[in-house]
């Protein structure tokens, strides 16, 4: 005997019951992992636009505001409604290398030697980004931490050239 059309219809509406709320669950989950791995690359893409901004002019580029604009300049998403954005900046002390320059001269036919002398500070950038997750499944997870909060942070490593010698 075949099942009548009225009990197929409540199968599939049983199911669509079902189905929802794992949907729903999966697609919140995407787009709130999403939007936590997109800032935390964004994050990198900053801290690497203020180490720049810090080796070309380190003197001026001491003000909070001037590194602010660096990093919401390389990634413009970090200055969105709800977000936190803090940037810490550590430049080291003097480090000074030298080293032997062997240049050919043809007209003495031998190589003349010149000493180098290089003076170089190294320069690390942090970003931290700190936001409210968007759907109320990463507020529900995240409830035992700071309230619905996530975090994101990157660091960029660089130099600032002070000086090339010739000795």
């Amino acid at each position: 005997m075949r099942p009548s059309r009225r009990s197929e219809q409540g199968g599939s509406a049983v199911v669509a019951v079902v189905a929802m709320p794992i949907l729903l669950t999966f697609l919140f989950a995407a787009i709130d992992l999403g939007r936590v791995v997109f800032l935390g690359a964004e994050a990198g893409t900053a801290a690497h636009a203020v180490c720049r901004r810090v080796a070309a002019r380190p003197a001026s580029a001491s003000s909070p505001d001037e590194l602010r604009e660096a990093a919401v300049e390389a990634a413009p998403s970090l200055a969105g409604e709800g977000l936190d954005l803090s940037i810490d900046v550590d430049v080291g002390d003097v480090e000074e290398c030298s080293f032997a320059y062997r240049l050919y001269d043809d007209e003495a036919d031998s190589f003349l030697s010149r000493t180098i002398r290089t003076r170089t500070r190294p320069v690390e950038a942090s970003v931290a980004v700190r936001g409210r997750y968007l759907t109320p499944l990463g507020t529900l997870l995240s409830k035992g931490a700071d309230g619905a909060a996530f975090s994101c942070s990157a660091q960029a490593r660089g130099v600032v050239d002070e000086t090339a010698e010739e000795t």
